[in-house]
């Protein structure tokens, strides 16, 4: 039990509290707690009315507010939003960024996810899975994928509707890129000049049947001829017979004595 009676009081003290509390908290919200304060040290109802200099009826308002709304009551009630409430709870904050050899997705506080930049159709799947979880915006997945908004939206579509397949364009399907590995590509270019040098030509087929029977690898005509045009070999299929056979002449002019 709390007795001020015999408590030493400081009217300067006092003065000093309130107008620093008052300043902070305002002043309904001091007389409020004043009040409640008051109540709770067991002074009725009308002492307290005399002591705050407020109608008898008011007093009894403000406790009984304050025992069936708790904290909130001590506010006033035009106010939009309260002190005494918990914060709204701040969404969380995803950042894509595009780096050299990767691309990460921070979490805030909470880690981050990294995806190898040569792995685009990984880095479709999770980009679009997030955009159709409202974690990142369409702006942010078109930045890294280098697609256009219309297009972004289509494909986080269609993986909703058809899975991961839905993500490899019909077009490119068949290419299989991924596969194209530079071990693999070592090995293409490897082939194609044994080729060209042992019968003059070398054709996605022949390319294809020669490639797994040498290396054990199973490539697609068609990806194979993607391969050759984008290494260039398919412009140099013609010139390079003559240019080897021109050497080999060479080479046995300058052998003779």
């Amino acid at each position: 039990m709390i007795d001020c009676r015999q408590a030493p009081f400081s009217p300067v003290l006092q003065q000093q509290r309130l107008a620093q509390a008052r300043g902070i908290l305002g002043t309904r919200v001091v007389d409020r707690i004043l009040c409640f304060a008051l109540y709770l040290l067991g002074i009725d109802r009308s002492s307290i009315a005399e002591l705050m200099g407020s109608p008898p009826g008011t007093i009894r308002s403000v406790i009984r507010a304050i025992l069936h709304d708790g904290l909130p009551a001590f506010e006033d009630r035009r106010r939009s939003s309260s002190a005494f409430l918990p914060p709204e709870q701040k969404a969380m904050e995803v950042r894509v960024q595009v780096q050299e050899k990767e691309v990460s997705v921070d979490f805030d506080m909470m880690g981050r996810l990294k995806i190898p930049r040569e792995n685009t159709l990984q880095t479709k799947v999770v980009l679009l899975t997030m955009l159709n979880s409202d974690l990142i915006s369409t702006r942010d997945v078109c930045e890294v994928l280098g697609l256009s908004a219309v297009h972004t939206l289509h494909l986080a579509r269609r993986l909703n509707t058809d899975d991961i397949p839905a993500l490899i364009d019909r077009r490119e399907g068949q290419k299989q890129e991924y596969r194209f590995t530079a071990e693999v590509k070592a090995e293409l270019i490897q082939q194609f000049v044994v080729d060209i040098v042992a019968g003059g030509r070398a054709s996605g087929r022949v390319l294809s049947e020669h490639l797994q029977e040498r290396c054990e690898l199973i490539l697609p005509e068609r990806s194979i001829r993607d391969q050759l045009s984008k290494l260039g070999l398919s412009r140099i299929k013609k010139s390079l017979p003559d240019l080897l056979t021109g050497l080999k002449k060479n080479s046995m002019r300058s052998s003779e004595p």
